[in-house]
């Protein structure tokens, strides 16, 4: 046989794994590899017909948000899972093939355990090996109409400082980045086909400090992107069938109130208060249905927003805002039903509590989620001034700072407003540039200040918001602007 042979390398690894005695030992068909890839374990000196676990080991990402409102950053805890119960034959020999799944980049333990403990006990550790997830980047297609967009998506995006975040490129312009925190490494951005038609590069770097290091493919000391593998490709932007929309918001889901946003109320009772829906942009009507209330008796709902700014050490609290919801009288049997019209005010929770006889005795929540209230003009010669008005902006940490980017390029940021005129509005002036044609704004949430030092990836269009956002799923708005001839 052929010592190149895969099998021969293979043979080749487990003699060097085990060296000259017969101790048990787990090896892997290779030490490094991608999600996708597969992967087979291969178990030698062990226990003719014994029972055996693999377990890989890894950790579970989540976002550090400390009273749901103040970003700290990514955090980590371990996580590991079996991967399959294997039984060796009577040679004391198996070999198991795997897939690796998505999961972390970095360094990943895999332990072989007895496992005649059970399936609920841990056995003892007789074997183990370590494989490395290197990160990898793909794209859906590499064709799109104009205003359309291209899908990146990241896989292995590691929890170390180096590799949580990537940044993507459009024309060898920064868009933003990506970073797979909460998909244990797996991250999905937008990125919009702008003009003008023809050919364009589309390409991810990777850096701790959120904008690319040039040096990554050439002189980086942790190799290049991707391992090696594409990480930039030339895309094809083609002409339109018809005209884009001209403002949307991405599609909004239903989401819950958050009970840390909530007011203290006065006592206990045993009254409740509900919302249908509990979601939704300012101007949704809603119903609030109140139980356990005293019969035929006045109830006064209580609208609240919150104000402070911590940037300059003033705390955010709810705060109530009187004559915003009517009251209701409840029924022979303590209920009641009204019918509501969700202010224009600030995104996020908007706590509302029912008093009666002046004590707050239930309080319940609707999540405010943003609109576009004012879009002019859309189609005007360079130097056009475009008003955008968008209200229903959160106060949090993950939902205040906008950012704005025309053309794949980031011009700015802004945040919503927190005075008692125009709570949640975010009101902004920009000029047309551009050769006549579509032109292309995307507002995206970002992630603001996050109180870790390191990784410093905070100011910046978050391109993933979709599946790594804290705390809530932020929609990001769009705009199309035709700039003609002068």
């Amino acid at each position: 046989m052929n010592d190149e042979s895969p099998i021969a390398s293979i043979r080749e690894r487990i003699r060097r794994r085990r060296g000259d005695d017969d101790s048990p030992a787990l090896v892997l068909s290779e030490d490094a590899g991608y999600v996708g890839d597969a992967l087979t374990f291969h178990g030698r000196g062990l226990e003719p017909n014994g029972v055996y676990e693999i377990v890989w080991h890894s950790q579970e990402g989540d976002w550090a948000v400390v009273g749901a409102s103040e970003v700290v950053g990514p955090q980590y805890q371990p996580r590991r899972e079996r991967v399959a119960t294997v039984t060796a034959d009577e040679s004391g020999e198996f070999d198991e093939e795997w897939e690796i799944p998505e999961d972390f980049g970095g360094s990943h333990r895999v332990e072989l355990r007895d496992a005649d403990g059970g399936a609920d006990a841990d056995g003892e550790t007789v074997a183990d090996a370590t494989y490395e997830i290197t990160p990898w980047f793909e794209l859906e297609r590499t064709e799109a109409p104009l205003g359309e967009s291209f899908t990146v998506r990241g896989y292995g995006i590691g929890p170390d400082v180096v590799t949580s975040n990537y940044q993507v490129t459009w024309d060898n312009s920064p868009v933003g980045l990506l970073t797979g925190v909460m998909r244990r490494g797996t991250a999905t951005a937008e990125i919009r086909a702008v003009g003008p038609p023809g050919d364009h590069v589309l390409q991810v770097w990777r850096n701790a400090e959120g904008i690319p290091y040039l040096q990554n493919n050439t002189q980086s000391p942790y190799g290049p992107v991707a391992g090696g593998r594409q990480s930039a490709w030339t895309v094809e932007v083609t002409e339109p069938d018809g005209d884009p929309r001209t403002a949307w918001v991405d599609p909004l889901l239903d989401e819950s109130p958050i009970a840390a946003h909530y007011p203290d109320i006065d006592g206990d009772s045993d009254a409740t208060i509900e919302l249908s829906p509990t979601s939704g942009q300012p101007g949704t009507t809603a119903f609030v249905t109140g139980e356990n209330f005293p019969p035929d008796t006045e109830v006064n709902l209580r609208w609240y927003r919150h104000e402070g700014f911590r940037g300059e050490g003033v705390t955010v609290t709810p705060e109530p805002d009187p004559d915003v919801l009517p009251s209701a009288t409840t029924d022979e049997k303590g209920r009641f039903q009204t019918e509501v019209a969700i202010p224009r005010d600030q995104g996020s929770t908007r706590p509302i509590t029912a008093a009666v006889d002046g004590r707050e005795v239930a309080v319940a929540g609707f999540v405010m989620q943003p609109a576009i209230e004012t879009f002019v003009p859309t189609r005007g010669p360079v130097g056009t001034t475009i008003e955008i008005e968008l209200t229903g902006i959160g106060w949090t940490d993950y939902e205040n700072q906008l950012f704005f980017v025309y053309d794949n390029k980031p011009v700015g940021y802004a945040v919503g407003t927190t005075g008692a005129d125009e709570p949640g509005t975010v009101r902004v002036e920009l000029k047309a540039t551009g050769e006549p044609g579509w032109h292309f704004v995307d507002v995206y949430p970002s992630l603001l200040d996050m109180r870790e030092d390191t990784p410093t990836f905070d100011s910046a269009p978050h391109l993933s918001y979709v599946d790594n956002h804290p705390m809530r799923p932020v929609p990001a708005v769009h705009f199309a602007f035709e700039v003609t001839e002068a």
